[in-house]
């Protein structure tokens, strides 16, 4: 039997030792960028139709609804967001070729996360700049319009918090179910387990502030969205790192 090296045309080639020192550290950032720049690129579109949204949002809403639907916004980002970027690669049906990436899927997980968290921490901060710090007489007329139990007004950074965390929460659900998801509806549809979640976790933090504040306070629920927001993507990135291609319809 001739020896690879004997065909025309056939050349072996050992494999070199892997990089160390500063060449791994320059492997490892040109990676990252590459990896960052190629996210940003695949959701552009998506990434500018959400920066056209919240500037129309920001300019017209007010004149048809109340200022605080402003807020909602982020809320809206974060259910399209999720299964947008966890489950691109199922939705558009290349899977098989993204795992075939020279790149660990863990890395392509924590560059979607970084692209999709950063845009909804961008339009979320935005949203709460365009009420121009008054969030906290904002929601104050609103729950004392409605007759809702009386939030703690005077520590604005929760409310702030509670902002920021629940569209967070419901980003990491959506992003994980769909990143994990083998099929393109429930992957679509993975917003709404999003929602149900964050929402599940909120009604009940707040039933335990009620219970020992008597009031609305965000000392549970702020921290428990947090938590669970960091607990969801840590989960499904490690179940996504032994994750196999192939999509179910």
């Amino acid at each position: 039997m001739p020896s690879p090296n004997s065909i025309p045309g056939l050349r072996v080639v050992e494999d070199g030792p892997a990089p160390a020192g500063p060449a791994a550290d320059t492997l490892r950032a040109v990676t990252w960028r590459a990896l960052i720049w190629s996210e940003w690129f695949a959701h552009s579109r998506l990434l500018l139709g959400f920066l056209l949204g919240w500037l129309a949002v920001v300019w017209l809403l007010p004149l048809v609804a109340h200022p605080l639907w402003i807020l909602g916004y982020g809320f809206l980002v974060a259910m399209i967001a999720g299964p947008a970027f966890g489950g691109a690669d199922v939705i558009n049906g290349c899977e098989e070729f993204s795992f075939a990436w020279p790149v660990t899927r863990r890395q392509r997980f924590a560059a979607r996360v970084l692209v999709g968290g950063t845009a909804l921490l961008t339009l979320s901060l935005l949203s709460v700049a365009a009420l121009e710090g008054n969030l906290s007489d904002v929601l104050l007329r609103v729950f004392v319009s409605s007759g809702l139990p009386a939030v703690q007004i005077g520590q604005p950074l929760l409310l702030y918090g509670l902002v920021l965390v629940v569209p967070f929460t419901v980003f990491a659900f959506g992003f994980g179910l769909a990143a994990l998801s083998r099929s393109r509806t429930f992957s679509v549809m993975s917003w709404l387990w999003g929602v149900l979640g964050a929402l599940i976790v909120l009604r009940g933090t707040v039933q335990l502030e009620e219970m020992r504040f008597e009031r609305l306070t965000g000392y549970f629920s702020v921290p428990a969205l947090a938590l669970l927001y960091i607990e969801v993507l840590w989960v499904c990135s490690r179940y996504y790192g032994r994750k196999y291609a192939g999509a179910d319809g």
